[in-house]
C-alpha cells in the first residue's frame, strides 16, 4: 500500500509539472523572435495622445527639499533652554535629517539646593532635589505649505519614580508602568505620577500662494518680547505650552501674532477621553486665553510691541440657584494691554556695530472679577435682613507694570546693564479694585544674550507688588560667561502681600494691612524692603552642543520680613522671635541639545 501510495503522489506530482510547461508554452509567442514588417503601419494611438499640462507639471514638479535643513527657524526651537552659542548649532546642524525629516533631541538634568526661604530659624525648611527634563522632538516639513512639529517630553525627579517592592524592605524598584489600586470613598491621598507627555504637536500652514499668512494649529510655546508678559517658562521643568491657533503675518515693516487658546476644558468627550479640569476636580472651568502682539519695525533702530491680551474664566454657578442666572460668581475677564520699545532689533540681540542696548516695557490691566462687594461710597455699611449688603458695585482690575533696562558694551566681553520692575500692588485688598498687578502666567527667566533672571535666581518674588532695582555684569571669557547681580526688592506697596512666583500671596512671612486699617497695630510695624540679593552664575559651552549652568544666591531680608518674624505681641511666644535675615540658593545644570 505504501508502495502504491507513493507511485500515486509522482504521478499527480508530475502531471501538475507537464500541465504547467504546457501552459507557459502555449502563453508564448511563437514569433517573438521575427521581426514582423507590415507594409502600411498604422501609428500607435499613444504616439498622438496630447499629454495634459496637469501630466506635464507633475513630471517636470522637482522634489521638494526642505529650506530649513541647516536653518530650523526659531520659532520652531522654544522649548529648548540653551545658550546662544547652543541654540545656533541646534538651527544649523545637518545631523539626524531623513530627508525632509529633522529628528532632535535635548536632555536637560538640574540639582537644585535652597535654605531658609521664609527666614525663620526655627523651621527646618532645607530641601535639595535633581529634576530633569527630556525632550524628543521630530520637525516634518514635506511641503512649501504646510509642517508638522512634535515635541515628546519626559519631566521628573531623581528617586520620584522609584518605590518599595514589599512593605518594610528596602530594597526599590522603578514604578515605571505599575498601577495604584483606588478605593472609592476612602480620604487616602493617591500621588499618580504622569511624567512624560505631548510639550508640543502642532501643524503650520505656511504662507504661501494659497495662504496669506502662517497658520499654526494644535499644542505650541508662545514667546514674547522679553517673555516678562507671556514665555515658555524653560527653566521649570514642566514648562508651558498652549492649546490653540494662531495667525503669524512677518514682512519687512510688521510682524502680527493672532491667537485664541484654550487653557481650561471642564467637559469630557466621549469613550474614556476626559479632563482633569472643573470644578468637580479641583481646578477650574472653561478659560481661555486671547490676543494679539504686534512689532512695528523701524529699520535697524528700533521695534515697537503693541499687545492686548485677555485670560477669560466661566462664571461659577450659586450650589443652590433659584433661576440660571442665580450665580456665586459673573464671568473673570482680565485685560492686559501694553506695548514695549527697544532697539534690541536683531531677533532680541542688537545689530552689528552698535554697543548700548535699551528697552521699555509698561503694561495696564483692566476688567472684572466677577465678584461683587460693599460699595465703597456705602459708609454706613448697610444690610438687609439676610445679613447681605444693600449696597454692591463690582470688583473691578486695575494694576500697571513698568519694567526699564539698559546696558553697555563695554568692549567685546564686558556688558554692564541697569534694570528697574514696578508691579503694582494693592493698599485695600478687601475693596472693590484689585490694584495687585496679576500675571497671566508665573515668568522666572528673561531671554538671551543677557540671561536676565528678572527679579533674581533664587526665585524668592514674583512680579506683584514689587518694585526692583538692579545692576548687572557680565563677563566673557575662554572659560565661559560669568553674570554677577545685584537685586534691591521692594514692596510697591506696604499693605500689600509678599508674593511667589507663581503669584500666591506669602501670608504671614511679611507685614502687611490686608484691609488698610490706619489704626491698628499692624500699620505701625509695615516695612518696605524686602530684601537684597546677591547673584553669581557661570554658564560654560562645553562642547558645540553642551553647555554646564552653574547658580549661587544669598539673600539678605530686611525690615518687611524682620519686622514680621520679630514680633513682641504675637499670640504664640514661639512666633516672637524667629527671624533669620540670610536665605541661599544653588544649583548645577547640564543642558545639551542635538
Amino acid at each position: 500500500m505504501k508502495i502504491i501510495s507513493k507511485l500515486k503522489f509522482f504521478s499527480l506530482f508530475l502531471l501538475i509539472i507537464i500541465i504547467m510547461s504546457t501552459n507557459s508554452y502555449s502563453e508564448e509567442d511563437p514569433n517573438k523572435n521575427v521581426k514582423e514588417v507590415s507594409p502600411n503601419p498604422t501609428p500607435s494611438s499613444d504616439t498622438n495622445k496630447t499629454e495634459s499640462p496637469e501630466s506635464k507639471a507633475k513630471k517636470q514638479e522637482p522634489k521638494y527639499n526642505s529650506p530649513w535643513k541647516g536653518n530650523i527657524p526659531v520659532d520652531h526651537l522654544r522649548t529648548l533652554l540653551v545658550t546662544p552659542e547652543q541654540m545656533k548649532d541646534t538651527q544649523k546642524s545637518d545631523l539626524f535629517w531623513l530627508d525632509n525629516l529633522k529628528l532632535g533631541a535635548s536632555l536637560r538634568p538640574r540639582f537644585e539646593a535652597r535654605e531658609n526661604p521664609d527666614f525663620n530659624k526655627k523651621t527646618d525648611d532645607y530641601s535639595s532635589f535633581v529634576g530633569q527634563n527630556t525632550q524628543l522632538w521630530f520637525l516634518f516639513d514635506p511641503s512649501p505649505h504646510y509642517a508638522i512639529k512634535v515635541t515628546v517630553q519626559d519631566s521628573r525627579l531623581w528617586g520620584g519614580s522609584q518605590t518599595p517592592q514589599n512593605a518594610g524592605n528596602w530594597a526599590y524598584g522603578l514604578s515605571t508602568g505599575t498601577g495604584t489600586t483606588l478605593t472609592p470613598g476612602t480620604s487616602t491621598n493617591t500621588n499618580i505620577r504622569n511624567n512624560t507627555d505631548i510639550r508640543e504637536a502642532y501643524i503650520v500652514f505656511k504662507k504661501s500662494d494659497k495662504l496669506p499668512v502662517s497658520v499654526f494649529v494644535g499644542r505650541q510655546v508662545f514667546a514674547f518680547g522679553d517673555l516678562k508678559i507671556v514665555g515658555p517658562l524653560n527653566w521649570l521643568h514642566t514648562g508651558f505650552a498652549f492649546d490653540g491657533l494662531r495667525f503669524v503675518h512677518d514682512s519687512q515693516w510688521f510682524r502680527s501674532h493672532v491667537f485664541g487658546t484654550i487653557l481650561s476644558n471642564q467637559y469630557d468627550a466621549p469613550y474614556g477621553l476626559t479632563t482633569s479640569n472643573g470644578r468637580s476636580k479641583g481646578s477650574i472651568d472653561q478659560a481661555y486665553f486671547f490676543g494679539a502682539y504686534n512689532t512695528i519695525k523701524l529699520g535697524e533702530e528700533a521695534h515697537l510691541d503693541l499687545y492686548v491680551l485677555e485670560v477669560s474664566k466661566k462664571w461659577i454657578p450659586n450650589p443652590n440657584p433659584t433661576d440660571f442666572d442665580d450665580r456665586l460668581k459673573q464671568r473673570d475677564d482680565l485685560l492686559t494691554t501694553g506695548f514695549r520699545f527697544t532697539n534690541r532689533t536683531n531677533n532680541n540681540l542688537l545689530p552689528a556695530g552698535k554697543i548700548w542696548d535699551w528697552t521699555i516695557e509698561s503694561a495696564w490691566q483692566s476688567g472684572m472679577t466677577g465678584d461683587r462687594v460693599k460699595a465703597d461710597w456705602d459708609i454706613l455699611d448697610q444690610k438687609a435682613a439676610n445679613g447681605k449688603n444693600i449696597y454692591t458695585e463690582k470688583v473691578q482690575y486695575d494694576t500697571r507694570l513698568l519694567s526699564l533696562d539698559t546696558g553697555i558694551k563695554v568692549n567685546d566681553w564686558i556688558r554692564l546693564g541697569i534694570g528697574y520692575t514696578y508691579a503694582s500692588g494693592d493698599p485695600n485688598r478687601s475693596d472693590s479694585k484689585v490694584g495687585t498687578w496679576q500675571s497671566l502666567f508665573p515668568q522666572i527667566a528673561g531671554s538671551f544674550p543677557n540671561w536676565n533672571t528678572m527679579n533674581g535666581q533664587s526665585l524668592m518674588v514674583g512680579f506683584e507688588n514689587i518694585k526692583s532695582y538692579s545692576i548687572r555684569a557680565n563677563l566673557k571669557t575662554d572659560y565661559g560667561m560669568f553674570i554677577f547681580a545685584i537685586y534691591d526688592t521692594q514692596k510697591a506697596n506696604l499693605q500689600d502681600a509678599w508674593y511667589k512666583v507663581s503669584g500666591v500671596p506669602n501670608t504671614g512671612a511679611s507685614t502687611e494691612n490686608y484691609s488698610n486699617d490706619k489704626f491698628s497695630y499692624e500699620n505701625s510695624r509695615l516695612g518696605r524692603r524686602l530684601f537684597y540679593q546677591y547673584d553669581f552664575t557661570w554658564i560654560y559651552n562645553y562642547t558645540e552642543s553642551v553647555s554646564i549652568w552653574m547658580g549661587i544666591s544669598v539673600v539678605k531680608a530686611k525690615e518687611a520680613i524682620g519686622n514680621e518674624r520679630t514680633n513682641p505681641f504675637a499670640s504664640n511666644p514661639d512666633n516672637r522671635y524667629t527671624f533669620d535675615d540670610t536665605s541661599k540658593f544653588f544649583y548645577l545644570m547640564v543642558s545639551a541639545s542635538l
